[in-house]
């Protein structure tokens, strides 16, 4: 697992860099595979605790680790997120020198957004801010057919090549400590923050919808409160929610003392070789306790007239959005199920061929939120949603993922998600609210969407 940097791209990268500009170096070397993503995230806790991220797709053909901080974006409230981290992302391609040929290696931002630009930031989000990217130190990529490792550094032109070994050798350190022991945490205690006045607020938007020409529907969210014994161990979460989840998108985001986590079904879009993918995920039932009842209630999910308009916003949505940055779009005929081990969704696929000069930020910020988070139209429930919330939602229901130089990436929608920071946490879950929408159940609605991270974090060992 020993690396070497070649003299000659470290002699490249100075050659790059100015007196007033260092350049970024970016190495990529295959590895054998003798340490998976998610143990080299463990073994990084000693390292670089508070600096780590891990992301892994829902085919598991993807899955990369993060470690150590190079470069770190974090928005500045009075501009624009997307903006200014496209700036950043024109930079990181003017000023890098790499090997890179396969795409996930390299330098890439890894990070987030918040849900809503335009709320005051809540004191325990403070740290995440509109937005937050960072370029990993070292990040391994494991694909399929091999596994990368990536190191990136920035290089003066007064740097000797000792510079190089110093970092191969903080790798040799990482790569060659014990897997440590995954600290379990105990919750103390659990409670679910404010249902009256979800309720209430669910009664003013269905009278809000049906007086409305124009409204539709309004997505609420609401939260869950949770006290831990101890600090929590970001990789005793990620253990959990790969042994307890499944056909999601897994991610953490470490910053300092706060970790943003989630299992979500949902991809927002990725952009990839030309073309732009997207999913439509929306409408939710529970899994039945035995085959005949998950199937019963599976086949009543894809005829509800609720679920199958709500579903059917999203659609409309996102097929407009892409209509705007791509051609040749192609739709599934129709919606199919999408099994998690707690819930079940309609679930769809959009796929085009984007035009010239198409900028993936751009189509993230044109989607977010689709009509599953935040309701229809976009920009009049956003409204609603900063009138009935209480709180800011940070980064839940937000667009999560990475970005290359090349501006290809991928972006998923950060529901099933929790906060933590310290020994204490916050859950999120959200349901659609439409004209024939029932408060209470959409209240009951909301208490399946906890399950998942409820289950990660240990709160439902005795069901």
């Amino acid at each position: 697992m020993g690396i070497t940097l070649p003299e000659a791209l470290f002699d490249q990268a100075k050659r790059h860099a100015s007196k007033d500009q260092p350049a970024l170096l970016s190495f990529v070397t295959t590895l054998s595979r003798d340490v998976s993503p998610k143990e080299l995230f463990q073994k990084a806790k000693t390292h670089f605790a508070g600096e780590r991220f891990y992301w892994q797709n829902p085919d598991k053909t993807l899955k990369m680790a993060g470690l150590g901080v190079t470069k770190q974006f974090l928005a500045d409230q009075t501009k624009d997120a997307y903006l200014e981290l496209a700036e950043r992302v024109k930079l990181l391609k003017r000023d890098t020198v790499t090997n890179a040929t396969v795409k996930e290696t390299g330098p890439l931002y890894f990070g987030g957004f918040s849900f809503d630009p335009e709320r005051e930031t809540d004191k325990e989000w403070q740290s995440f801010k509109d937005g937050l990217f960072y370029l990993p130190l070292f990040m391994l990529t494991e694909r399929q057919d091999a596994q990368y490792l990536t190191v990136n550094f920035p290089v003066y032109i007064d740097d000797e090549y000792s510079k190089c070994e110093a970092v191969c050798n903080q790798w040799e350190k990482i790569i060659h400590s014990p897997l440590p022991k995954l600290e379990i945490h105990s919750l103390a205690a659990v409670r679910e923050l404010e249902p009256e006045h979800f309720l209430d607020s669910a009664r003013e938007v269905i009278d809000l919808i049906q007086e409305s020409e124009e409204l539709h529907k309004v997505v609420l969210a609401r939260r869950m409160g949770m006290r831990f014994t101890s600090q929590v161990d970001s990789g005793a979460i990620l253990e959990q929610m790969l042994a307890t989840q499944e056909n999601s998108y897994f991610f953490v985001l470490e910053n300092g003392s706060a970790v943003f986590f989630g299992a979500t079904p949902e991809r927002l879009v990725s952009l990839a070789d030309g073309e732009l993918h997207s999913s439509c995920v929306a409408g939710s039932a529970p899994r039945g306790t035995t085959e005949a009842e998950d199937e019963q209630l599976g086949q009543a999910l894809l005829k509800d007239g609720k679920n199958l308009r709500e579903h059917h916003f999203v659609v409309e949505m996102i097929e407009a959005t892409f209509k705007q940055f791509a051609s040749e779009l192609s739709l599934s005929s129709e919606p199919v199920l999408l099994k998690n081990r707690d819930i079940q969704h309609l679930y769809m696929n959009v796929h085009a061929k984007i035009k010239p000069d198409t900028n993936l930020l751009a189509v993230v910020e044109a989607l977010h939120p689709t009509p599953a988070l935040g309701g229809l139209p976009q920009k009049l429930a956003l409204a609603v949603i900063r009138m009935k919330e209480k709180n800011d939602r940070g980064f839940y229901g937000a667009p999560i993922g990475f970005i290359d130089p090349d501006f290809e990436g991928e972006f998923a929608v950060a529901i099933r998600s929790g906060l933590i920071i310290d020994a204490m946490g916050v859950l999120f879950a959200g349901c659609g609210i439409v004209a024939d929408s029932v408060p209470e159940d959409e209240l009951k609605e909301t208490k399946m969407k906890f399950q998942p991270m409820l289950r990660v974090l240990g709160g439902m060992e005795h069901e």
